[in-house]
């Protein structure tokens, strides 16, 4: 499997969401239909620094495979029709920002980002708040905290988005983990606070546990692929080495974050 591709047909706003970027939401051609889609635009420099591309295809991918939702995601083109549309602003700001394809999610109409002013009951009828600490944790994502949730609401649905920032993943993580080193980092995770509070923290993580088990990582080489076609590096080797690590010595991460939490 892989994500779609779509064409950009129809410029419609930049949104301002206080991240590392402004996306633009633009209308993309679906199959003959048109169809709003947020789409991500990075500066080349960014995206080989962190691995950004990468980063967002395998969070939003990996998010269901944890239980997880994520908005329906595609690689979009920007042809030179669809740049032809652009206003001078719009354009002058695509000059500075990488030309290789962009990453995009489908727009949530209606959808707000969760806020501190949920109740523990409003919050656990949206979403495991100790299956998203570990997912994060597990796919180096210190981004989703109290000043940027980067979680949506829409009814009873909790959406994640934006993981630009994900796969923070060197050898010294590797190492942090053979010693079952916690990174206290975490302690700013949106949910951090929240986990902690709980009387009893026996079992916390075992839903998070059960979906790692069963997790088949050559899922993810077909992504890799489509983003090593598309021009990206994508740190392939090391991502793999760490998340088959942790799968084979699962124990050890619940260890971890367990300890994390006391």
């Amino acid at each position: 499997m892989s994500l779609p591709i779509y064409e950009a047909i129809g410029f419609q706003q930049i949104l301002d969401r206080g991240g590392h970027s402004k996306p633009w939401i633009v209308l993309v051609n679906m199959k003959g239909s048109p169809r709003p889609y947020v789409v991500k635009l990075y500066k080349t420099i960014d995206i080989e620094a962190r691995n950004k591309m990468t980063a967002e295809v395998l969070g939003n991918v990996l998010a269901s495979e944890f239980g997880l939702y994520a908005p329906p995601a595609a690689i979009i083109n920007f042809s030179e029709a669809f740049r032809m549309q652009l206003n001078n602003e719009c354009e002058e700001l695509l000059v500075e920002l990488d030309d290789r394809p962009k990453f995009g999610t489908e727009f949530i109409e209606s959808s707000f980002l969760y806020n501190q002013g949920f109740s523990r009951k409003e919050t656990l009828d949206l979403i495991d708040p100790p299956l998203l600490y570990a997912f994060d944790y597990f796919i180096c994502n210190r981004d989703r905290n109290q000043h940027k949730p980067n979680l949506l609401v829409k009814q009873n649905d909790a959406i994640l988005i934006d993981h630009e920032m994900a796969l923070e993943i060197y050898e010294e993580t590797i190492t942090n983990f053979t010693q079952t080193l916690w990174d206290s980092r975490y302690q700013h995770h949106l949910f951090y606070n929240f986990i902690t509070k709980y009387r009893d923290k026996s079992n916390l993580f075992d839903e998070f546990l059960l979906y790692l088990h069963d997790i088949n990582f050559r899922k993810l080489e077909s992504y890799f692929n489509q983003l090593e076609e598309l021009g990206f590096s994508t740190q392939r080797e090391i991502i793999l080495r760490y998340w088959q690590l942790i799968q084979n010595n699962s124990s050890i991460f619940a260890n971890i974050l367990e300890t994390s939490i006391q």
